[in-house]
């Protein structure tokens, strides 16, 4: 698995894709990401760029895409899993799921990462009504106290 984005090319688009997302240029977001890498993190930023612009069937695929590519990292430990949960409760203002992730960010992230692609995946499958599909990434969620 590798967080870091690919080399050359591709790893500068995911940082531009990164930087425009974070920046909520979504133009630019979009020409950018068509050049972006193979790896989890650019294909989470893709599907964040089709959610933003209300292509959530194509969003759904660009997350599952990231989901297998970080396949089942491994869990936070409880010393770490009780702050983890904690910062999450307190960052209920702004909905993390619409967060850009940063394709330099180190693989201790790796559980993290997945529980973002997992939310936006939910998030993207009730606008789309697939309830009974949510259903089984909401089950996984609660686990983190994260609820839509």
């Amino acid at each position: 698995m590798e967080l870091y984005g690919n080399k050359g090319s591709a790893a500068s688009a995911d940082i531009q894709l990164y930087r425009a997302l974070a920046a909520g240029d979504l133009p630019a977001a979009r020409l950018v990401s068509k050049s972006s890498g193979d790896d989890p993190v650019s294909a989470f930023n893709r599907g964040l760029c089709l959610f933003k612009l209300g292509e959530t069937e194509q969003a759904v695929t660009e997350l599952k895409r990231a989901e297998q590519l970080l396949g089942n990292p491994p869990e936070l430990d409880i010393s770490e899993r009780n702050l983890f949960i904690k910062a999450i409760e307190l960052s209920r203002e702004q909905p993390l799921y619409l967060l850009p992730l940063d394709p330099e960010s180190a693989e201790v992230c790796a559980r993290y990462f997945l529980i973002r692609t997992k939310w936006l995946s939910a998030v993207c499958l009730e606008q789309l009504g697939r309830s009974g599909e949510a259903a089984l990434i909401n089950r996984f969620l609660a686990q983190y106290n994260i609820e839509l």
